[in-house]
């Protein structure tokens, strides 16, 4: 349908959010795909967790379903593209730019952010970046390390990488050799391979990303 004639359609499409707590910074959670803000929030153990910093968890806007025998799982997606077969129908920096304009109504100015993004929430974390200079930080599990969304970012945004051992979704060694490329690249940051862990958040992770999160809050943008 690539060589077909298109016809713009415009479509208001909510991103619902949730929005709690106070501290040095905040943490802008990005969920993965055919995933929603409120599962990756409860599985962190932040729902109704007392947190040392602001989170905003946001839902993406385009629902993406799953079929079950029981009926359909709600779900979203932040956007939709093929490389590997040059498609593109959203690009990831459609809903990046609509999400840093979510953050600057929700967030005092100035406020120092470190993005957690999972899965395809990690890879859009570096386009939301480019949106938002107050960001200190991405952490991204379970993701990939493209170099494209990162050129231009500034080097002072420290890229975190966690990766469960046992990932049957995004290989741990191209994902580890990617976060390197980025590392000689300029970027400073840290990879951690998570023993037993599949592809998904888990309470497991809060410390450490906890601690990512309060150190890049600390840090000189």
């Amino acid at each position: 349908m690539r060589e077909w004639p298109s016809f713009k359609a415009d479509f208001t499409l909510p991103m619902r959010f949730l929005h709690r707590g106070q501290g040095p910074g905040a943490v802008i959670l990005l969920h993965g795909y055919q995933d929603h803000a409120l599962s990756m929030t409860r599985r962190m153990g932040w729902l109704d967790a007392e947190l040392p910093f602001e989170i905003l968890a946001v839902n993406a806007p385009f629902p993406v379903p799953v079929w079950k025998t029981d009926g359909f799982v709600e779900a979203y997606s932040w956007y939709f593209r093929d490389t590997s077969r040059d498609i593109m129908i959203v690009h990831p920096s459609t809903s990046a730019q609509r999400v840093s304009e979510l953050v600057r109504e929700q967030l005092q100015p100035g406020t120092p952010i470190t993005l957690f993004g999972f899965s395809q929430g990690g890879y859009l974390a570096p386009f939301v970046a480019k949106f938002l200079p107050e960001t200190r930080a991405i952490i991204a599990v379970g993701s990939g390390y493209p170099p494209e969304p990162y050129a231009g970012l500034s080097k002072n945004i420290k890229v975190f990488a966690l990766h469960g051992e046992q990932d049957d979704r995004w290989p741990l060694a191209s994902s580890q050799a990617a976060h390197q490329k980025l590392l000689e690249s300029g970027f400073t940051g840290e990879f951690h391979v998570i023993p037993a862990l599949g592809h998904r958040v888990d309470v497991s992770l809060d410390p450490l990303i906890r601690r990512m999160a309060l150190d890049s809050f600390r840090r000189p943008a």
